[in-house]
């Protein structure tokens, strides 16, 4: 089979249509490059389609792309999407697609075809006869279409359905079936929002209002620091828009607190600034959103499109999933953390394996696993293809959110927690003893050594033990995965005493001001500083290759963050591995990919 870094082929299946055959996996960062982004005109996006397998320009000579499984992995950026139906490309047929790709390309009226797979469900097929989401929700506003009700029997529920049949008013629901959601919570960033905002009032009306504004948190993280290693005013421009937006509407803005410097990435400043609660359905146009599953959340990733409608009409349309239930058992060894569990757990299933699905994760590791450390695995849910990540609430999520009650809650979040307000909460969404699952997996942990994921994707997994000696000259710990105190704790623990190699730059990035502060107060930052890391400031920069931190050509880097798709945190020739932040730091020190000081 093809793989995304073999050359395609062009294979006319009749004389009017010329076909571009890929292989699987192949991502939105193959598809439209991060760095392309600051820049929505489709006519722009067009040029640059798959630039890293067949070069800029080329893909405006095909009609029809046909792949592998699980095409359009990775991000929730809808130009992915855009790009292809720009650059003319009249359908994309694949075994399987990854279901954030799949519902941007619906919304927008890009073809797909799923290979040797009858198609879908009637109101898919109704957004589509519509023209698009925008159309069929225009339909719905006027009252010229009502969604009918679940027609599921009574039946016991996991987790992740018990939340949507909650937010779809439906007593029961099942996979397979099409519900809209109601969402408690919308996230959006400075790399999206200003498209949304421009479609959402292209479509609804310049002087239209969004359904909730209390509801709606944009955040300034994603380019804001772009031109430290490249000059593109574009970023700053989708920045201002998104201020402007946030002002026009009244919502939350989590604004920066420096030229460049985040008040925190995303994924980390929303729980920790309280918005985050246990049942909630969550939105957020950016693919990491499955984050918020590591506290009983449905939380999942959504493009342009989904959310300008969403900002509208409150609700989301989505296809109930079926869910793997993960039982993590066993004490891992000390030096074992969230992150070589999931790289683990990739390796075992692969970037497809949970395609349309739900993670459920469970077990003793997960009871002992800090907030930290359960994040790290809801976070990268979505790199196996899985629309989230959950874990059912018990004391130490209700911990750590009553240390985090918002001082001035919003409406939404009226009632403050208490053990009584808990107890029912936790029995609410529960899985049922005897729900359905697609599929349990069970993990003994106790023998597992430390993990690392080789280029150029997050399931290309092997034990330390078995990689060989890999030189670095690139270290970098931060980003939504990365950058949280805990992980600052593990690489300062490392670091203690130690310096980092002469050939290595080692670059340090908290997560937020919160933590960058604590890690201060701790002692992890003079640590980290003495042994000769940089710190930076919090933002997602190199991850998405927008900040310092990135690969240059060729280079070896070891990453503590979440991809490692060609191009994604650099030049599209440097590699990167990715690991632990412990291993991280190790083999900073070491000069090479290592978990051992000697």
């Amino acid at each position: 089979m093809n793989t995304p870094e073999n050359h395609p082929e062009n294979h006319p299946t009749n004389q009017s249509e010329k076909v571009l055959t890929l292989g699987d996996d192949i991502n939105t960062d193959n598809i439209i490059p991060a760095k392309r982004g600051t820049n929505l005109d489709p006519a722009h996006l067009k040029r640059y389609a798959l630039e890293h397998i067949i070069g800029i320009d080329q893909l405006m000579n095909y009609d029809v792309i046909e792949a592998g499984a699980n095409f359009g992995c990775g991000s929730s950026r809808e130009i992915a999407a855009i790009a292809l139906k720009a650059a003319g490309i009249r359908e994309v047929r694949a075994r399987s697609f990854a279901d954030i790709f799949y519902r941007n390309s619906i919304n927008i009226g890009l073809p797909l075809k799923h290979l040797g797979e009858a198609e879908s469900h009637p109101i898919v097929a109704a957004i589509t006869q519509a023209g698009g989401l925008f159309a069929f929700n225009q339909q719905r506003l006027r009252g010229d279409i009502a969604l009918p009700p679940s027609d599921t029997p009574r039946r016991p529920m996991t987790m992740a359905e018990k939340l949507l049949a909650r937010a779809s008013g439906n007593a029961f629901v099942q996979p397979g079936e099409v519900v809209f959601a109601r969402v408690d919570l919308a996230m959006s960033h400075d790399a999206i929002a200003a498209g949304v905002a421009q479609l959402f009032y292209q479509h609804f009306g310049e002087s239209a209002r969004i359904w909730e504004r209390d509801r709606l948190v944009l955040v300034a993280d994603h380019f804001i620091q772009i031109n430290d290693i490249r000059v593109d005013p574009k970023a700053d421009l989708l920045y201002q828009q998104m201020v402007q937006f946030a002002e026009e509407q009244g919502c939350h803005l989590l604004d920066v607190v420096s030229p460049g410097e985040a008040a925190g990435i995303c994924h980390v400043l929303l729980p920790e600034r309280g918005f985050v609660r246990p049942g909630m359905v969550i939105a957020g146009t950016d693919s990491h959103s499955c984050t918020y599953g590591a506290f009983g959340c449905f939380s999942t990733g959504i493009g342009t499109t989904d959310m300008a409608n969403l900002l509208a009409t409150g609700d989301l349309w989505l296809r109930v999933p079926p869910t793997l239930r993960i039982c993590l058992e066993g004490t891992p060894a000390p030096e074992i953390s969230a992150k070589d569990i999931m790289l683990f757990l990739l390796g075992q299933l692969g970037c497809d394996g949970a395609i349309g699905r739900v993670l459920e994760f469970c077990g003793g590791a997960i009871a002992r696993m800090p907030m930290d450390e359960r994040m790290t695995l809801a976070n990268m849910a979505v790199e196996c293809g899985a629309l989230c990540g959950l874990i059912a609430p018990d004391a130490v999520t209700w911990e750590y959110l009553a240390e985090r009650q918002r001082e001035v809650p919003s409406e939404y979040l009226e009632e403050r927690l208490d053990d009584e307000v808990m107890a029912e909460l936790g029995r609410a969404i529960a899985s049922s003893a005897d729900a359905e699952y697609e599929r349990t997996y069970t993990f003994d942990l106790t023998h597992l050594e430390p993990q690392v994921a080789c280029p150029p994707k997050p399931d290309q997994v092997v034990g330390i033990s078995q990689l060989g000696r890999v030189p670095i000259t690139k270290a970098f710990i931060g980003s939504c995965t990365g950058g949280k105190l805990h992980d600052l704790a593990e690489a300062a623990a490392v670091l203690n005493g130690n310096r980092v190699a002469p050939q290595v730059s080692l670059f340090v990035v908290p997560a937020s001001q919160a933590v960058l502060q604590q890690a201060e107060v701790l002692g992890y930052v003079e640590i980290l500083e003495a042994a000769g890391a940089t710190i930076l400031k919090s933002g997602c920069g190199a991850c998405i290759n927008a900040g310092r931190g990135v690969l240059e050509a060729g280079e070896n880097g070891i990453y503590a963050t979440n991809r490692n798709f060609k191009g994604r945190s650099g030049d599209p020739t440097g590699n990167n591995y990715l690991a632990s932040p412990r291993v991280v730091a190790v083999s900073a020190i070491r000069g090479y990919i290592s978990s051992q000081l000697d």
